[in-house]
């Protein structure tokens, strides 16, 4: 049996979720912990990643929120003990998938992002283009990244 488990959040795991974003963007990054939790959430299908062995600890999230003729991924993070095992692609895999299928976003043709600039390389990795110029978002450098959806 696979030890981790990506899938869409229950009510539970959204908590964990926003504990996990709050662990690495606010604590660890240094974002400003009002700027984390917004008015986004609500309205987003979130996807975490869990560990069977830390008693389905959520270790890994991100959201989708949905554009006119895009889905915007977001807050796409996993804890840094588990970084490097493969699991942050398990995620965005998942949820590339999960947009193909899921028949409120089946007028999506983009998937966009707005990458951390420095982590720009793992989502290149997972098929995303940079667009655009480099932009401030909180005092740290940007870039937006796309990805044709694959629709099956």
């Amino acid at each position: 049996m696979d030890r981790f488990s990506v899938h869409e959040a229950s009510a539970a795991e959204f908590r964990g979720a926003v504990s996990v974003r709050i662990h690495v963007f606010v604590e660890i990054q240094k974002f400003p912990f009002d700027e984390e939790k917004d008015l986004h959430d609500k309205d987003a299908v979130h996807v975490v990643i869990t560990d069977r062995e830390r008693d389905n600890a959520v270790i890994g999230t991100l959201r989708i929120l949905r554009a006119a003729d895009a889905v915007k991924l977001g807050r796409v993070v996993v804890l840094p003990e588990y970084q490097g095992l493969g699991l942050g692609r398990r995620l965005i895999e998942f949820t590339e998938h999960l947009i193909a299928q899921h028949p409120e976003l089946q007028h999506c043709q983009t998937i966009k992002l707005g990458s951390q600039y420095d982590k720009r390389g793992f989502y290149e990795k997972c098929g995303y283009l940079p667009r655009g110029e480099v932009y401030d978002e909180l005092g740290c450098p940007h870039i937006w990244m796309v990805k044709q959806v694959q629709h099956t």
